[in-house]
């Protein structure tokens, strides 16, 4: 695991990447743990952590890892889950089960393509932080679309399988993603808000320390 301290030399490209990036893979592993155990809180149906970790993971992790780590802690999820034979929890239809860790994958990507414009026009903090929500929220959309179509080709849903079919699964899934898009704009922007401070924290302590 990475352990390279915040460099306090300016870094070209986005303030807010470069300032968290170097400890990114302490914050994921944590978040991680956070999502993990959130799972099986008594939370409200369908308010999660794993889309804002996915999201997560693809602003600040590079390469395979972008999209490994979340895939793991949800399967982590899906098992601790199915042998512990929690309700709602587990294993399920494979096509649809398949479909969620694509969805997951693409919200992955959606925050890989955030973080690469931001360093590619060396996005201001300021602006980084006012355009996070439109990210959260792309990444929360593309899951509904992607999840809920692996819903409609679950038998066990009922669904119709016609594009009325599909039409009525998406509007039928809309009250669920009202909760889900809440947890991802409230996890979405706390996740990357929380690991920004604390390496901001650790930076300023490091330039005290060297002077």
């Amino acid at each position: 695991m990475p352990t390279e301290i915040p460099s306090t030399q300016k870094k070209t490209g986005s303030e807010f990447i470069q300032a968290v990036r170097p400890l990114a893979w302490w914050f994921a592993p944590f978040f991680g743990l956070v999502s993990l155990a959130l799972r099986f809180a008594p939370l409200p149906e369908n308010f999660a952590t794993f889309g804002a970790l996915a999201f997560f993971c693809g602003l600040f992790l590079t390469g395979p890892a972008r999209w490994f780590v979340p895939a793991l802690v949800l399967f982590a999820a899906d098992c601790l889950g199915h042998f512990l034979n929690v309700p709602g929890m587990g294993f399920y239809h494979p096509t649809s089960m398949v479909l969620n860790y694509i969805a997951f994958a693409a919200v992955a990507s959606i925050g890989a393509g955030c973080s690469t414009w931001w360093n590619r026009t060396s996005t201001p903090v300021v602006a980084t932080i006012a355009s996070l929500p439109f990210g959260v929220i792309a990444g929360s959309f593309v899951f509904f679309l992607i999840s809920n179509f692996g819903a409609w080709l679950d038998p066990q849903m009922g669904y119709e399988s016609s594009l009325a079919g599909l039409g009525r699964c998406y509007w039928m899934g809309l009250p669920f993603w009202r909760s889900t898009l809440a947890s991802d704009l409230c996890f979405g922007l706390g996740f990357p808000l929380v690991a920004w401070g604390i390496s901001n924290a650790l930076a300023s302590r490091l330039r005290r320390a060297s002077v």
